[in-house]
């Protein structure tokens, strides 16, 4: 997030939890609150980010596109989408995802250890296909994933330096992910 303000000269970038995602509907999510209060522990890494309960107050699975129309009726100014790179090079499946490629500038940035080659192609088919403005940030990637940090909780091991310090006390305060 810190790369995407920095790299693509945002004035704020809007960290907005979801509901409950359409494609996590059958699982058990940690909820809003304890999302919230993490995201609340890193805003002021840079004085761009902000939190929106926007999504967790509609309620119902959260679909991109509907959030997206929604702040860019009430917004001033060009507008962008944040995704992580498993999931921009997915959109194309995603509810109403051809409008999400069309009309939204995209940002995301590599997965480490792996050969992105294949989703770079993909991120350049959506530029073909669909005129998508698509930016890949240029930073290192970082090694890090939910599932991971998760899993490393739940076994008892420590995951400084996969997330900020203040997302690890909240986790280990709060037991979260035991």
């Amino acid at each position: 997030a810190d790369s995407a303000v920095k790299e693509c000269s945002l004035d704020k970038l809007v960290f907005m939890p979801a509901y409950i995602s359409p494609f996590k509907q059958d699982r058990q999510v940690t909820g809003g609150k304890d999302r919230c209060a993490m995201i609340e522990s890193v805003l002021s890494i840079n004085s761009a980010f902000c939190l929106s309960t926007y999504e967790l107050h509609r309620e119902g699975p959260s679909y991109t596109i509907e959030t997206l129309r929604h702040w860019k009726h009430i917004l001033d100014g060009e507008m962008y989408f944040l995704a992580g790179f498993d999931s921009a090079v997915q959109l194309d499946t995603w509810y109403e995802g051809e409008e999400i490629l069309t009309d939204y500038h995209i940002i995301t940035a590599r997965r480490p250890h792996t050969d992105d080659s294949e989703g770079m192609a993909i991120l350049q088919s959506f530029r073909d296909k669909y005129g998508a403005d698509i930016t890949v940030l240029d930073m290192e990637p970082v090694d890090a994933s939910s599932t991971q940090v998760r899993q490393l909780i739940k076994e008892g091991r420590p995951v400084t330096g996969l997330v900020p310090q203040g997302v690890e006390e909240y986790i280990l305060e709060h037991q979260l992910y035991r």
